[in-house]
């Protein structure tokens, strides 16, 4: 197989909420990641490509706060059909939505940065096998 060519559009901030926690309240952290196929743009589009959206929903808890929300990117894929996410190997996966993950981490860098007045925290996404 060769590698994946893909074009990939500007990631989207769907939302991004940092709440102060209740600690009363029972919370726990979910992250859930999703694809999509996405309709060609025009008639023009090439037929031997396709287009697929990644989206990560995130509710990260911490003791005193909790981040939640969600970020999307359109991804077109060169010369390969990609219709859902079976269509692509564990790695491929791991591979579109990375700058998800990314984005995800620096946002809530900054923010815990400028919200506690201290260096802001480091989310720590590892992908490991299964």
């Amino acid at each position: 197989m060769k590698k994946l060519e893909i074009k990939r559009q500007q990631p989207i901030v769907e939302a991004y909420h940092f709440d102060m926690r209740d600690p009363k309240k029972e919370a726990k952290t979910k992250i859930n990641v999703g694809f999509a196929p996405f309709p060609a743009p025009d008639e023009n589009y090439p037929k031997e490509n396709s287009i697929l959206a990644g989206r990560l929903q995130f509710e990260v808890v911490f003791p005193d706060f909790i981040v939640s929300g969600a970020i999307g990117q359109i991804n077109h894929f060169i010369n390969r059909q990609v219709a859902k996410q079976e269509d692509l190997t564990q790695e491929e996966a791991n591979e579109l939505v990375a700058p998800l993950f990314d984005m995800l981490q620096r946002l809530t860098y900054e923010v815990t940065e400028i919200v506690t007045d201290q260096p802001g925290i480091n989310l720590n996404f590892s992908q490991e096998k299964e």
